[in-house]
């Protein structure tokens, strides 16, 4: 079905949230680029810290933040161990997805609340196909892999393992 995936993966977030780094609450609440807005609960994580660090920049910066104003911020590893990931990168699975990505013209962001985005309907279908998650090129480090995990979907001896953070004061 899907590709067995176990890797450390990587997250940068603001300090504030450090210690919901697993939950997938504010993709679910706020959508992101596979997650439709008000949907299910999604962990979004790297292949490495400069990939990691690049998407988090990368958010500031469509948000027109300077860097600066993205600091400080907290870099944590994930622990993924997953059966069955999407492997969207893999040629025959891209020659599908990618003509419906590319219909898209402008950031998932901006069409959200009006539509869900094409990746967030796809995102959508990869979850309710039972996947566990999805791999997917770096929209923001070339070369870089964002691992998404559908929390929810985990079953043993699937995990999701972080260490205890706290937001800081």
């Amino acid at each position: 079905m899907g590709t067995p995936f176990s890797a450390f993966c990587y997250r940068c977030t603001e300090p504030q949230f450090a210690d919901q780094i697993v939950s997938g609450l504010g993709s679910r609440l706020h959508g992101a680029r596979w997650t439709p807005k008000n949907s299910f609960p999604t962990v979004y994580l790297c292949d490495s810290v400069e990939a990691a660090l690049q998407e988090y920049l990368a958010r500031g910066r469509r948000m027109r933040l300077p860097d600066h104003k993205s600091l400080p911020m907290v870099v944590a590893w994930v622990k993924v161990k997953a059966a069955n990931l999407l492997e969207t990168t893999d040629a025959e699975v891209a020659a599908v997805i990618n003509p419906l990505l590319a219909t898209d013209k402008i950031h998932w962001r901006a069409i959200q609340d009006r539509r869900e985005a094409v990746s967030q309907t796809t995102g959508r279908a990869i979850h309710e196909l039972c996947f566990s998650g999805l791999i997917a090129s770096s929209q923001a480090l070339p070369g870089g892999k964002t691992i998404i995990i559908f929390p929810k979907k985990l079953k043993a001896p699937e995990m999701l393992s972080a260490p205890s953070l706290r937001p800081l004061d």
